[in-house]
């Protein structure tokens, strides 16, 4: 369960009126109901007094001078909100004795990405990831690096170049997996709304000579998608936590991390540009250092620079996956960054990797 919260430490709360905790001072905890993390004072000022709902239903924050108890309290609540559209994501939440030194609060960076839906309503790689200013300080990035100065980042130049190469894979696989439940209400979440949690280790200080590594925990979860949306919105926040430190989900991935840890060791030793793909998206989930050396693209799908069979390409890696032992082979036009197109033979081999996924391991005869 992890550590209490009490008087004089900073709370942060998420998921329906703030109902759960997952962070106290800077201890990583839960998701678990907030109610039963809580020593008694800050349970009744804040729960039963209904402020931390207050601040979820105004978007804005507290700070009050209360007696409670027969002593005065300095009670402060603030919104986490999202960078996009300003929703709230989670609240910020302090007490402590009237008059005593206020805490540095934990540093927190809030996120959201925009996922867009095409005619069937389902995803497509049209998918952004906004920061605040916060986010862009736990990876010692300038604001001024995203893509274009945009204020976003393409999702999937975030997994390729902020993401530790050995989590790459699981973490494509798990957020594809999210996005799925989310659509369909299926899984082994079950519902949308849920909080999700995943620990991933990141590269710091992209753009600049001075590189290093943290290891994060993301916190968020999907918008219920409604009849008539065109996007898919997932929100939360981001915070450093220690190397030790592992959510639930890494520990039920064990087997599947494996898998791609196996992956990720052959493809940083093979000569041939090979990559794995979502049979169903052909969204690239990891990429060899040979496919980038070799002029292909490592951001977005697969069908993106396909040059116009890319209907083939997919039947045929959907077919090709189901077999795990035995690969299959096409030829296949691609183009490379340059622009440049090029006839290459593909080899396809299914692998059952991730949470839930069914994915191919292409490799590109040159």
């Amino acid at each position: 369960m992890g550590a209490y919260f009490d008087v004089g430490s900073w709370g942060l709360f998420c998921g329906q009126d703030g109902k759960q905790l997952v962070l106290v001072g800077g201890q990583p905890c839960g998701p678990s109901s907030a109610r039963k993390q809580m020593r008694r004072i800050p349970r009744e000022l804040l729960l039963e007094e209904d402020r931390l709902a207050q601040v979820y239903r105004t978007k804005t924050g507290i700070a009050e001078k209360v007696l409670h108890d027969g002593q005065e309290w300095s009670v402060v609540v603030q919104p986490k909100l999202s960078p996009r559209s300003g929703s709230v994501v989670g609240a910020f939440a302090l007490v402590l004795p009237a008059g005593a030194a206020i805490p540095e609060r934990p540093l927190v960076g809030g996120w959201e990405w925009e996922i867009e839906l095409d005619g069937d309503l389902q995803p497509t790689q049209q998918r952004r990831t906004y920061w605040d200013r916060a986010l862009y300080d736990i990876y010692a990035v300038e604001p001024g690096v995203d893509q274009q100065s945009r204020g976003y980042w393409q999702a999937g130049e975030w997994a390729n170049e902020l993401i530790s190469k050995s989590d790459q894979m699981r973490v494509n696989s798990l957020v594809r997996d999210g996005i799925q439940e989310g659509l369909t209400g299926v899984g082994e979440m079950g519902v949308t709304g849920t909080i999700r949690c995943l620990t991933y280790d990141v590269v710091t200080g992209y753009g600049s000579e001075s590189r290093g590594r943290r290891h994060l925990r993301l916190v968020g979860q999907i918008v219920p998608v409604k009849p008539g949306d065109e996007k898919i919105l997932i929100q939360g926040f981001s915070y450093e936590v220690p190397d030790s430190f592992h959510d639930m989900a890494f520990v039920r991935d064990v087997k599947a991390g494996r898998v791609d840890d196996v992956l990720r060791g052959v493809m940083s030793l093979t000569r041939e540009p090979m990559a794995v793909v979502d049979v169903e998206t052909l969204e690239l989930l990891m990429t060899s250092t040979s496919w980038r050396e070799g002029g292909f693209r490592h951001v977005g799908g697969l069908g993106q620079f396909t040059v116009d069979n890319c209907g083939e390409v997919q039947a045929f890696i959907r077919a090709a996956a189901e077999d795990t032992e035995n690969s299959r082979y096409m030829q296949v036009d691609l183009r490379r960054s340059d622009g440049s197109v090029q006839s290459i033979g593909m080899t396809v081999l299914g692998v059952r990797s991730g949470v839930q996924g069914r994915d191919a391991v292409l490799r590109l005869d040159l």
